[in-house]
C-alpha cells in the first residue's frame, strides 16, 4: 500500500505550529481524564505504560511532520504504522474510556492532510474500528454501538474540518504561487520592455543613419564632384567652372531641403514628386548622366516603398559616380509585375572587384536593411557584359 502524499500537496501542514498546537491540545484533553475520573480500574503499570506511550505518540505527532517531509512514501508508511500501533496499545491499555478515545483524531486529521484519499480512508476505518472494538471487548456489543454513534460524530467533524482547512491552505498556497508567477511575469515584461526600447532606439538610430547617408551623403558627393571640377577648370575655362559652382550651389539647396524633410518627419517625403519623376530629377545629377526607363504603367505606391526606392536610386547613382568610372549608366523602374516594383541600376564601368561596390560598407548594408524591412530583396554584382548592376524588388 502506497502512503505517498498527494502530488499537488507540498509540505506537511500537520507539522506546522498550528498543527502541533492542535495535536498537543487534544492529547492533554485526553490525559486530563486521569485527573478527574474516579475509581480508575487497572494496575499501576497500565497507567504508567499509557502515559509513556502517550509521550512517544505526542513527540512523533509534533515532530513527525518535519521528519517525513520530502522523505517519500516509505517515511509516511512507517510514520502512520507506528502511530496506529501506539494508539492501539494506548486504547487497550488505558484504564480510562470514553473521551480518551478521541486521542486518535489528530492522526486521522494528519491522514487527511498528508495521504491520498484512498489511503486516508484506510487509516480512518482502522482507527474508527479500533476505537469501537475496545468497548465491544470490555462492555459488549450494545456499548460498542453507543460508542460508534458518539465517535462517528467526532470523526465526521474532524474529517470535514480538516478538509476545509486543507483547502484553505491549498488555496493560499496557490494564491502565493500565482502571485510569484505574476511577479516573475511582470519582471520579465519589464525586462522585455527595456530590450524593446533599446531595440527601437537602435533601429531609429540606424534609420537616421541611413537617411543621412542616403540623402546628405548623396548630395555632398555630387557637390564635391562639381567643386573639384570647378577648381580644375578655373584657370583655363572659367565659364564652365562658374557653371559647375552654380550647379553645386543648386545641389546644396536641394540637400538642405532633403535635410529639412528628414528632420521634420523621417518618413517618405510628402513634397517630393512621384517616384518616376523624382528618379528622373535625381538622374540629372549623375556622373555620367544615366538613361532612365519607366516600364509598365506607373501606379501609386505606399509612401514607405516609394521612399525606400528613391533612397536606393540615390545610393546606386552615388556608387556609380564614386566607383564605377563608367561612360554610360541605366536606371530602370519596372511596374509591369503586379504587386511588385523593380528598380535596376547598371553601368559599363570597372565592376565590383576594383570598385568595391559590393563590399559590406554602410551604403549597401543600410540599403539592404531598408528594403528587407519592407519584405523586399536586394541583389548586386558584376554584369557578364562588364560593369556592375544593382537590383531591388519590393512588394507593392
Amino acid at each position: 500500500m502506497s502512503l505517498a502524499a498527494p502530488q499537488n500537496y507540498k509540505g506537511h501542514h500537520s507539522g506546522s505550529l498550528y498543527g502541533s498546537f492542535a495535536f498537543g491540545s487534544v492529547i492533554l484533553s485526553c490525559f486530563a481524564g486521569f485527573l478527574y475520573t474516579r475509581g480508575i480500574t487497572g494496575s499501576e503499570w497500565m497507567v504508567v505504560l499509557t502515559f509513556f506511550l502517550g509521550a512517544v505518540y505526542t513527540v512523533l505527532g509534533v515532530l513527525g511532520g518535519h521528519c517525513t517531509e520530502g522523505k517519500g512514501p516509505l517515511a509516511h508508511f512507517v510514520y502512520f504504522v507506528v502511530q496506529c500501533a501506539l494508539l492501539t496499545a494506548m486504547i487497550f491499555c488505558s484504564p480510562v474510556r470514553g473521551i480518551f478515545g478521541i486521542i486518535v483524531l489528530p492522526v486521522m486529521s494528519q491522514a487527511v492532510f498528508d495521504l491520498r484519499p484512498r489511503n486516508a480512508v484506510l487509516v480512518g476505518v482502522y482507527l474508527f474500528a479500533m476505537s469501537i472494538s475496545v468497548f465491544v471487548v470490555a462492555y459488549g456489543w450494545q456499548a460498542g454501538r453507543e460508542a460508534a454513534i458518539s465517535y462517528l460524530t467526532a470523526f465526521a467533524f474532524t474529517i470535514v474540518f480538516t478538509i476545509i482547512t486543507k483547502r484553505a491552505l491549498d488555496a493560499r498556497e496557490r494564491e502565493e504561487k500565482l502571485r510569484q508567477e505574476v511577479e516573475a511575469a511582470n519582471a520579465k515584461l519589464r525586462a522585455q520592455a527595456v530590450q524593446t526600447e533599446e531595440l527601437a532606439t537602435t533601429r531609429e538610430r540606424n534609420r537616421v543613419a541611413r537617411e543621412i547617408h542616403d540623402g546628405v551623403g548623396h548630395y555632398l558627393t555630387v557637390v564635391k564632384t562639381q567643386l573639384d571640377a570647378a577648381a580644375a577648370l578655373m584657370p583655363t575655362q572659367p565659364d564652365k567652372a562658374r557653371e559647375a559652382v552654380i550647379k553645386a550651389a543648386k545641389l546644396t539647396g536641394e540637400a538642405l531641403d532633403d535635410v529639412r524633410r528628414s528632420v521634420g518627419a523621417l518618413r517618405a517625403d510628402a513634397a517630393r514628386p512621384a517616384l518616376p519623376q523624382a528618379i528622373r530629377d535625381l538622374a540629372e545629377h549623375g556622373e555620367p548622366v544615366p538613361t532612365v526607363a519607366i516600364e509598365g504603367a506607373p501606379r501609386p505606391l505606399p509612401s514607405a516603398v516609394e521612399h525606400a526606392l528613391f533612397r536606393a536610386a540615390q545610393e546606386g547613382l552615388t556608387n556609380i559616380r564614386k566607383h564605377a568610372r563608367a561612360t554610360s549608366a541605366l536606371v530602370v523602374l519596372d511596374f509591369r509585375t503586379p504587386q511588385q516594383v523593380r528598380l535596376e541600376l547598371s553601368d559599363n564601368g570597372v565592376g565590383a572587384d576594383s570598385g568595391r561596390r559590393d563590399s559590406a560598407g554602410f551604403g549597401l548594408t543600410g540599403l539592404r536593411e531598408r528594403i528587407e524591412l519592407l519584405g523586399g530583396r536586394v541583389e548586386s554584382g558584376n554584369r557578364a557584359a562588364g560593369g556592375f548592376a544593382l537590383t531591388i524588388e519590393v512588394p507593392a
